[in-house]
């Protein structure tokens, strides 16, 4: 509920800040947030529209049908910002209106009784919307770009291009009447009712959604599409939209789409809801996908071709959209502060997805318990990365300055991982069932965490207020570290664990410092040589807990979280003997991926023989990459030779052979530069050319190698490929070349500066302006003037992906004259997104000092102690050989 959320978020705010390194996430201006009281109840929109796309205009008339909840109310106050409105009548009579503070205020001749119900029409007309809706065609950066149209309501944009009730706490029913010009396609939400011509170069579409519905899933899009057609369970219409000429991109893309409504319904145990589902993919959409009802909107980035099908999917995007029409279409969270109902349960959705696909491409698994395991843990570790590097929250809190403020790793990752653990405590009978309760009881309404708790209490019987007060009302995540011990006379294995973690509540103190406690069981399987294996539990409820469990004999190995379900950090010291053994032989691959990581702290020559063995033999990709990664870290003897042989013989999967190549950039020799060379020049898989590249830069150790390097790159970004991938390869690796940042190669920067300018390949020109960005770091006085030049033109492009790369550079440039062009662009830039990084960006370089110099220290330092680390790891292991 809103009270519990809320009460939790302001408690807590003091403790995020607690950890080192840490910013609060309530920046400048942040403040409570909360919903807004609802006078009148909305239960129809009926929007009639013109669509102008080369004009870059949208006006006609919106009618709301409304219900007055509280009586005498004297006016009408809709959302509305930059809106020409026209006129305003209720039930048919015209009405004065204004329009102030961001909304549209209708004054009524007299007030209304409460249960009464009146019609409401706005006539009104919008050039080119702040935000809401989108006009995109040709453009300085593509003169050939098509005319497209696209509306994006989430969180609260829908009132920059017509007035309404823009808030997620109400619901209606949609009709849309779009006219558009002959030869563009309108889609919206719902069933298409009539399409008919007018006969003056202009057709009418009539669209009709009967489901209730938060505004913001309200969507319009208009351009020239192709279209085809799939059938879903229960002969549900799955539709598909892309630019003409797309279309086999389109399928290999969206083609499991059926598949994933079916997977879907099977563990929901509630049929999809709503009359169609489409998915249309647009050109320089601001998000990944957008999960309005009935109609997802995507990125066409996401469209690719057969290569780079070999080792990309669109899967997890196309489930994570799909699961919205349950969790956020369905029911919807209340207020934002309550996100995490809508994001962290499609994230969740994302790996059910994965689990139940059994498919292969091109003789490769694509999902299975591995690959959702994998998932999992690489979505842990993005959550982890926030947390530890930007800031610590609760996943429900309603202080933001925007709503999108709260869109970030702990609402969709952590959202997702707790849901994961909820499933392992409930066991996936209780869990599932708990879900279908909780979706058939709000069928059509507005949630709130307390919602799901209740649904999960009735359920099972089991109170879980510990539960969500610790994962989802508290911050934070377990630290744990563990211990090991055998008492061979008593035939005991004792675990000890300890709560290293500070911040959050419910605290202890400890040392002086206040460390959140987490209550909850952990599973432990215990494997032997004969390879059968014990299931025990180690309960946490304190700083320090001890687990003793009996057994026949010394276990071979042991996995503490078999499946991976907990959210934590871990630190678990075994003998190195079992940690070979649970290398090789245990069945779970995240038990083995476990191993690796601790492996590849040691420097015995056996750790580098077992982690070798794993890169050749693991039958998953993911542990070899991590196996690959653990090599390229321990930089000893027979690591590199592991990693040049997994190359030359051959590592069959695609993404662990970019592991290998990312390994080897770290051996600067030339055997690993040659090798290097050979797969950035060719090779199956776009991802490893690229990635070879830029091993292969930084394997350079002068200037005069780099410039030989430079001409192979340029070639190479030259190379026709996938939204750019080898190009984008191509330029990270120029900034990895030795002397750029002190401009010994000043026909590099030239080269990469020029293709950070508009009208250069798109990804490519994202990927030299984070390049920009590093190299500021380091750079000559002469070099940082000359990139200050371009960063100051980039401030005035309108492309949403340009912005955040340039923000982002910017941050990354430790330059303190970067502070105004950043504060320029919050001045003008329309999405909360941008500013915020903008802002955070800011005060990061504000407080950073003379950072270029400190970090070219540092720099310099720990480059030599890891050489000197390196000449006695190899004297140690040459006198104990």
């Amino acid at each position: 509920m809103n009270g519990r959320g809320e009460m939790h978020c302001r408690q807590c705010e003091s403790l995020w800040v607690q950890a080192k390194g840490r910013k609060s996430f309530s920046i400048t201006g942040s403040e409570p947030r909360y919903a807004p009281d609802l006078p009148f109840k909305m239960t129809h929109v009926a929007l009639d529209v013109a669509v102008a796309p080369r004009e870059k205009t949208v006006g006609g008339k919106v009618r709301y049908t409304l219900t007055t909840v509280s009586p005498d109310q004297r006016e009408i106050r809709l959302d509305q910002w930059g809106v020409g409105v026209r006129s305003a009548r209720v039930n048919g009579k015209s009405c004065e209106f204004r329009t102030e503070d961001r909304a549209l205020k209708i004054r009524l001749e007299a007030p209304f009784a409460s249960g009464v119900e009146l019609s409401l029409e706005i006539e009104f007309e919008t050039r080119n919307p702040r935000r809401g809706m989108y006009f995109t065609g040709p453009d300085r950066q593509d003169p050939q770009k098509p005319l497209q149209v696209w509306t994006q309501g989430q969180d609260e944009d829908h009132h920059f291009w017509f007035p309404t009730f823009d808030y997620p706490n109400q619901k209606a029913s949609f009709e849309i009447i779009a006219t558009v010009p002959k030869g563009f396609t309108a889609v919206a939400n719902g069933a298409l009712l009539s399409r008919e011509s007018l006969g003056s170069g202009q057709e009418r579409f009539h669209y009709k959604l009967a489901s209730p519905q938060v505004i913001y899933l309200l969507t319009l899009v208009v351009a020239e599409l192709a279209t085809w057609k799939d059938e879903g369970p229960r002969g549900v219409p799955v539709e598909y939209f892309v630019a003409p000429g797309r279309e086999a991109d389109g399928k290999r893309s969206f083609s499991n789409t059926p598949k994933m409504i079916e997977a879907f319904e099977k563990v929901l145990g509630v049929p999809y809801a709503f009359e169609k589902y489409a998915q249309v993919a647009v050109q320089d959409f601001i998000f990944g996908g957008m999960e309005n009802t009935s109609a997802t909107t995507q990125t066409d980035q996401t469209l690719h071709d057969e290569r780079a099908h070999l080792d990309f999917t669109s899967d997890a995007l196309v489930a994570h959209e799909l699961a919205h029409q349950w969790f956020g279409d369905l029911v919807t969270c209340r207020d934002w502060s309550q996100g995490w109902l809508n994001e962290g349960f499609a994230t969740f959705m994302q790996r059910v997805w994965i689990e139940a696909d059994s498919s292969k491409r091109f003789g490769l698994a694509q999902g299975g318990p591995d690959e959702a395991a994998y998932s999992q843990y690489l979505q842990l570790k993005e959550y982890l990365e926030e947390d530890s590097s930007a800031y610590r929250r609760p996943i429900v809190c309603n202080q933001y300055i925007e709503p999108i403020d709260l869109f970030d790793r702990h609402l969709y990752q952590k959202g997702g991982l707790v849901l994961n653990l909820l499933r392992a405590q409930l066991g996936p009978v209780q869990f599932w069932k708990s879900i279908e309760l909780y979706l058939t009881r709000h069928r059509g309404g507005s949630v709130e965490t307390l919602d799901l708790i209740r649904a999960i209490e009735e359920t099972t019987g089991r109170n879980l207020r510990r539960f969500f007060d610790q994962w989802i009302f508290g911050a934070g995540h377990p630290e744990l570290e563990v211990s090991l011990s055998w008492h061979e006379e008593r035939k005991l294995l004792e675990l000890g664990c300890e709560q290293k973690q500070t911040g959050g509540a419910p605290f202890v103190e400890k040392d002086g410092a206040k460390t959140w406690i987490f209550s909850l069981p952990v599973k432990v399987r215990l494997h032997f040589e004969d390879g059968s294996s014990q299931d025990e539990v180690l309960e946490l409820g304190s700083i320090k807990d001890r687990g003793f469990f009996s057994c026949p004999k010394k276990p071979l190995f042991v996995n503490f979280d078999p499946g991976f379900t907990l959210p934590k950090t871990l630190e678990f010291k075994r003998p190195l003997e079992m940690l070979k053994a649970q290398l090789e032989k245990d069945p779970d691959c995240m038990g083995r991926i476990t191993a690796v990581l601790e492996l590849k702290k040691s420097s015995d020559r056996s750790a580098v023989e077992a982690l070798s063995q794993a890169l050749f033999k693991d039958a998953f990709w993911g542990v070899q990459a991590e196996a690959a990664a653990a090599l390229g870290a321990m930089r000893v003897e027979g690591a590199k030779a592991a990693l040049v042989r997994a190359l030359e013989q051959g590592v069959h999967h695609p993404k662990a052979r970019r592991a290998v190549v990312r390994a080897l950039g770290s051996y600067r020799d030339p055997e690993a530069s040659a090798l290097l060379r050979r797969f950035a020049e060719k090779d199956p898989s776009y991802f490893v050319e690229a990635d070879a590249a830029v091993a292969l830069a930084q394997t350079t150790k002068s200037a005069s190698q780099s410039r030989e390097l430079f001409g192979f790159l340029k070639s190479k970004a030259e190379t026709p490929s996938w939204r750019g991938t080898v190009r984008a390869g191509a330029i990270r690796a120029m900034g990895e070349l030795a002397g750029l940042p002190r401009g010994e190669l000043p026909e590099v920067l030239e080269w990469i500066l020029e293709a950070s300018k508009i009208g250069a390949q798109m990804d490519g020109r994202i990927a030299a302006i984070g390049v920009m960005g590093q190299s500021a770091s380091l750079a000559a006085p002469f070099v940082r003037g000359r990139l200050l030049e371009v960063f100051s033109e980039l401030c005035d492009e309108e492309n949403f992906r340009i912005r955040m790369a340039l923000v982002a550079a910017l941050g990354a440039s430790g330059m303190p004259e970067a502070i105004g062009l950043l504060s320029r662009v919050r001045s003008i830039d329309t999405d909360g997104r941008v500013r915020r990084h903008a802002l955070e960006a800011s005060q990061i370089l504000s407080e950073s000092g003379s950072l270029p110099e400190v970090v070219g220290t540092l720099k310099q330092a720990l480059e030599k102690l890891e050489e000197e680390h390196r000449k006695l790891r190899a004297e140690w292991e040459t006198k104990n050989k």
